[in-house]
């Protein structure tokens, strides 16, 4: 798919196309018996799925979503700053948070590591940051080539993946990935920072923003969400395993609001449904199907994130914004620096290092049989010895990049302290508003994420290796997948640039064209 991906959602096209959905996303009421493709899970891959084949001209799909979709606005564009990071931080205060696994790693996996369960999903809660996967990272023979080659190169007749994404983003954030208020480059700490591109968009007049979302092109201008034509979604629809016959995944198994268990017959069924439920679902059908001898996937992995937070006179800082420095290929991370108003002549400064945790195949999810479906999900994991030294490493990082931060502002650098790896009293809810506020100024206070919980986990579903280059299961035909539980490897930059792109190309290949 070429080109903005929202030019044929105009009014008047939704107006034309209202008659599929009467203006709203029903939760009840008939469902198909059969649909051309299914898709499981509206969030950002599911989504941007749906978008990209009906641009084709694909009809007959069926979007199902285990959550509400009376709501598609961004949590930063009706909430504060403040109440926004609650939300995401402080989960028990969102209604839509659900966590359908259980850990056998704790305290990984745990605490705000789960789903947001609405239409939309994380695309409603994310920051819009749109970082391509690092050369070194893609390059690594984990990765295919041909995929690798459709992300990155352009061909006689179309630009590279990467590149028509970013260029639509560019056109929907306004013309600029990053606050045009930003300089292009920001000398602090010792290190030239650059502006860190962020698919996002003001409310004007306000200090109110969202991130993007392939949900935008169904807002109409009454304030309906109606989907393009060819699209029918159902929401409070929970997919409790794929339906597998004669070798083949015939469909879907779902629960419907009312509790009614049913199932819809497809040609095609598309894992979108976030990385541990997508492979919680492969898990199930594959051992169904006798390609597992028991239902476990391993590769699970997320990003390792460390970083502090510190309270600092605001003319000392660079401007208020995002900022950030290219990936180092050795430490196989990227360094990361907001800026934030905290008060009159004050700013939070807040520092947090990104690196990829490596595949590991004793990083697993396993759904432990029953006798009906669904097979309930447990997480497991662990981190490889190099990525305990690129832990170390990163703390080296931040703890230089501290040193000369306070010189800059004229502080004694206070070493940075940190806990062990996995502290989950020292993990990043450390940024909560309520506890910023009450740091000493001049005094960082350090954290880490705990696995699971920087909505970045993926690698268990891996192409090239348990799908072919089109995301087709090799030992299921009739299943794909989609999101970042397809990479082989995540690389350090944030997944999202990289679902969208490879969402768009999976749907041209599902197409023809």
């Amino acid at each position: 798919m070429s080109g903005n991906p929202h030019t044929h959602h105009d009014t008047a096209g939704s107006a034309r196309r209202s008659h599929h959905t009467d203006g709203h996303l029903p939760s009840s009421g008939s469902l198909p018996r059969h649909a051309g493709t299914v898709i499981v899970g509206g969030g950002l891959a599911g989504t941007e799925l749906a978008n990209a084949l009906a641009g084709h001209g694909v009809g007959d799909i069926l979007l199902l979503e285990a959550g509400p979709g009376e709501d598609l606005a961004h949590i930063h564009l009706t909430h504060t700053r403040e109440a926004a990071t609650e939300l995401v931080f402080a989960p028990e205060r969102d209604p839509h948070f659900h966590r359908p696994w259980r850990s056998s790693a704790p305290p990984h996996y745990t605490g705000i590591s789960g789903l947001r369960r609405r239409l939309g999903g994380r695309s409603l809660y994310w920051h819009g940051v749109v970082l391509p996967l690092e050369d070194w990272a893609l390059r690594a023979p984990q990765w295919p080539a041909d995929v690798t080659a459709a992300l990155t190169t352009a061909t006689a007749t179309a630009p590279s993946w990467y590149d028509q994404v970013g260029a639509d983003l560019t056109a929907w954030s306004g013309g600029v990935l990053w606050d045009p208020a930003q300089p292009a480059r920001t000398t602090f700490g010792g290190e030239e920072f650059r502006p860190l591109p962020r698919a996002c968009r003001r409310r004007p007049g306000t200090d109110r923003w969202e991130a993007y979302t392939a949900l935008d092109a169904w807002r109409t201008v009454e304030g309906r969400p109606v989907p393009p034509p060819g699209v029918t979604v159902r929401c409070d629809t929970e997919v409790l395993a794929v339906d597998v016959r004669a070798g083949r995944a015939r469909g879907v198994l779902l629960r419907t609001a009312d509790g009614t268990v049913t199932t819809v017959g497809a040609d095609t069924v598309v894992l979108c449904a976030g990385t541990v439920e997508s492979t919680r679902l492969a898990a199930h059908a594959l051992t169904v199907a006798g390609a597992l001898r028991f239902p476990r996937l391993g590769g699970l992995a997320d990003h390792i994130v460390q970083g502090f937070v510190v309270r600092l006179p605001a003319d000392r800082l660079p401007g208020p914004g995002s900022y950030h420095l290219p990936t180092d290929p050795v430490l196989r991370s990227y360094l990361r620096m907001d800026v934030h108003p905290d008060g009159p002549g004050r700013a939070l400064l807040d520092v947090r290092v990104t690196g990829e945790q490596l595949p590991n195949d004793h990083s697993v999810v396993e759904c432990p049989p029953r006798d009906e479906p669904p097979w309930r999900a447990r997480v497991r994991t662990g981190l490889l010895p190099e990525d305990h030294k690129m832990i170390g490493a990163q703390r080296d990082l931040l703890g230089d990049f501290w040193a000369r931060a306070a010189a800059d502002v004229g502080l004694p650098a206070v070493p940075l302290e940190f806990t062990g790896f996995g502290d989950a009293d020292r993990d990043n809810t450390r940024v909560l508003p309520d506890r910023t506020r009450g740091q000493s100024a001049g005094r960082p206070e350090t954290w880490t994420s705990l696995l699971g919980t920087e909505d970045h986990e993926g690698g268990s579903l891996p192409l090239g290796r348990l799908l072919d280059t089109r995301h087709a299961f090799t030992a299921l035909p009739g299943l794909y997948a989609a999101g970042p539980a397809v990479f082989p490897r995540l690389g350090a930059a944030n997944p999202s640039l990289t679902t969208i792109a490879l969402s768009r190309r999976l749907a041209g290949l599902l197409a023809g064209a």
